[in-house]
Formats: C-alpha cells, structure tokens, sequence
C-alpha cells in the first residue's frame, strides 16, 4: 500500500488529453493510478484553469478531503518530488477537519475507460487531484 493509499485517499491525474493518449502515457510511465481524459476542458477550467498558449491544463494539485471540501491547494508542483510532497501534504492536512470550500462536482474517463465522479467517492475516499499540462508529443 502507498503512502497516499494508507491515507484513504485515491490520486487521479487530469489533462485534457484523450483517452488513448493516456492509455500510451501511463504505460510508458508506468504510472499506479488513473488519469482521467477532460477532453472538454470542463474539470480542468472548475479547478486548475487552462494554459491558453498550449491549450492545455495548469499544473496544479487539489487535495479534497471525505466530505468534499478542499483542504489543500499546490500550484508549485515539482514533478520530481510530487509523490512525496502529495503523501506530506495529506498527513498536513486531513486531520484538521474544519469549515471550508466545497469542492464542485465531476465526470471524467480514465484511460481504462472507466468513469469516476467526484460526488460517488465522498464520505468513502479521500480524493487527490492532480492536473498537469498536457502529455506533449504523445498523441
């Protein structure tokens, strides 16, 4: 189990980038989690905005705790120490239980396929969003 795992927490990374084009992307990377295609730039737009020079997602992270409010917000992402910079901050955060902004609802497909909405992992998972521009040059 991961860090992030051993939080009751679920990590989806999202760009606006296809279906296919994530399917190649996480296999080449081999990454361990979903990556939800927002082909629609509608997520994208609700949480991280969009680079409108290369029409794509900023890199961002959101942590959205059980209840559906956000407790966290990274917009300095370092892709090197992202994995253990995302497990800190969810250790810094999540226990604080408090009064804060609720988390707008989505749709998204990963690469398997399969789609996730936000509002079906409330009060069973803790939810890590973490957007980043596009997957250049991979379709």
């Amino acid at each position: 189990m991961s860090e992030i795992e051993a939080t009751e927490s679920v990590l989806f990374g999202v760009s606006v980038d296809t279906v296919d084009s994530h399917k190649r992307f996480k296999a080449e990377q081999a990454f361990g989690f979903s990556l939800l295609a927002d082909t629609e730039f509608k997520v994208s737009h609700q949480y991280s905005g969009i680079i409108e020079r290369f029409n794509a997602s900023k890199r961002t992270t959101f942590i959205i705790d059980k209840a559906g409010y956000i407790r966290a917000i990274d917009t300095e992402v370092n892709v090197k120490t992202h994995g253990e910079d995302v497990a800190a901050l969810l250790k810094e955060v999540l226990p604080k239980i408090e009064v804060g902004q609720p988390a707008p609802d989505f749709i998204a497909t990963d690469s398997t396929g399969k789609t996730h909405q936000l509002s079906e992992l409330i009060e069973k998972k803790n939810v890590v969003l973490s957007f980043y521009p596009r997957d250049f040059g991979r379709g």
